[in-house]
């Protein structure tokens, strides 16, 4: 497997680094002010996407606040069908 370049690797770390952070979100507490919860809604609402040996790799999530709880949706996708956080781990070695 040949290896990612740069700005793969960051786009792999970073949506990693955001699927980790808020595996646990349903036990935040989230921002007290509904500006708060929409400012945080907007600031991680994100994705990624890149083409790595012919096959095109996507990261999207979501992020959701009530005024009780934080709920996260995360999706990994190779080449359109749906796979496992490990998939993107193995892309820079850590599986």
């Amino acid at each position: 497997m040949r290896a990612l370049s740069e700005g793969q690797r960051d786009k792999v770390e970073r949506a990693l680094e955001q699927h980790l952070s808020f595996s646990k979100a349903y036990f935040w507490t989230p921002p007290s002010s509904a500006s708060g919860r929409r400012w945080m809604e907007r600031k991680n609402d994100w994705g990624v996407s890149f083409r790595h040996e012919g096959v095109r790799y996507a990261y999207a999530c979501s992020v959701r606040c009530s005024v009780r709880n934080v709920y996260y949706s995360g999706q990994f996708e190779a080449d359109g069908k749906r796979v496992t956080v490990r998939a993107f781990k193995r892309l820079i070695g850590e599986s």
